[in-house]
């Protein structure tokens, strides 16, 4: 019989494995889309997400630049959150969110009230991504402090502590970068308990235990590999038990960028091997080879990312001959 000082840790591991066996991954992952704002124009994304919407997808999402990444700098590039406000009154059902919002950019007490600003706009559909931000020309062309890969760990994690306080109603908090002072929050989110919030990230030492404390979810970098995503959901997992919360971090996502698909079978995409990690190309049996290969490894939420013009031809074909592949089933 463990000491009742051990147990604890003990049984947050157990529902630890409870929440990653959820009732997505039990039925199968879901499925969204991401439109990157870059380079197109506002009836473009709309467009983008009435189609989102008509074929079912579970969530839909936007980017956050302020200058398009990769690209020419003097490329257009809508703002997010703006955007996603918009988008909210075209999209009835599905949730909606950016992925990731670069904390680095605004102050966290304004990005809490402009949360729950788009959750009552949605009708209580938000789900909130966060990431510390990596774009060190973005910060250098308005003014943003960068800092140090370990000091943006550092804001992103005052930064939940304070959305989360306000989101409890209004706190305060004495930190190295942010503060409160008993700040009061209303109107309360529609959503309850309260938004999911989402961090994405890769690092292995700072931002991916983080989420094991913190988060509801993690949305794994672009050129995360399958033997990666599961690496980083036991150290998720660790942190979240040593942290001794009693529920760890259900929503397990990836991105993974669809090029095209063809009744032709590709090698690679683009002949690089190095791209498999991320992009979806060739027939829908590699397609959903790929994907496989990344529920096997722990994740149960896909986020299909529409390159710049939007394909939506390739969106439709692949909700109709790929997503269904996956529904009800469990890793392979």
């Amino acid at each position: 019989m463990p000491k009742r000082n051990e147990s604890r840790p003990i049984l947050t591991a157990l529902l630890c494995l409870v929440a990653a066996a959820s009732p997505a991954s039990a039925e199968g992952p879901s499925f969204g889309v991401l439109t990157p704002l870059d380079r197109t124009a506002w009836s473009d994304v709309r467009s983008a997400w009435k189609e989102i919407e008509s074929l079912g997808f579970a969530s839909a999402w936007v980017n956050d630049h302020l200058l398009p990444a990769p690209g020419p700098e003097t490329d257009p590039h809508l703002e997010a959150w703006t955007t996603l406000a918009a988008l909210c009154a075209i999209t009835p059902r599905v949730e909606v969110g950016v992925l990731v919002s670069g904390n680095t950019y605004r102050n966290p007490a304004l990005l809490a009230k402009m949360a729950t600003t788009v959750d009552h706009v949605s009708g209580g559909r938000l789900a909130l991504g966060l990431g510390a931000a990596w774009f060190r020309r973005e910060h250098e062309a308005y003014g943003f402090v960068f800092g140090s890969a370990r000091e943006r760990a550092r804001r992103l994690q005052e930064s939940l502590e304070v959305i989360t306080r306000l989101w409890s109603g209004g706190d305060s908090f004495d930190g190295t970068y942010y503060s409160l002072d008993d700040a009061p929050f209303a109107p309360p989110n529609l959503r309850t308990p309260r938004p999911p919030v989402i961090v994405g990230g890769q690092g292995k030492q700072w931002i991916v235990p983080l989420v094991g404390r913190l988060a509801d979810g993690w949305n794994a970098a672009p050129n995360v590999t399958a033997d990666g995503f599961r690496e980083r959901v036991e150290i998720i997992r660790d942190a979240c038990a040593a942290s001794g919360r009693t529920e760890c971090p259900s929503r397990l996502s990836k991105v993974l960028q669809l090029r095209s698909i063809s009744d032709e079978p590709t090698t690679a995409p683009d002949g690089d091997p190095k791209k498999t990690n991320w992009i979806l190309q060739g027939t829908p049996d590699q397609i959903t080879a790929r994907i496989q290969s990344f529920v096997d490894a722990g994740a149960n939420e896909f986020i299909v990312m529409l390159p710049v013009p939007y394909d939506l031809a390739a969106l439709r074909r692949f909700a109709t001959e790929v997503v269904p592949r996956f529904a009800h089933t469990t890793k392979g």
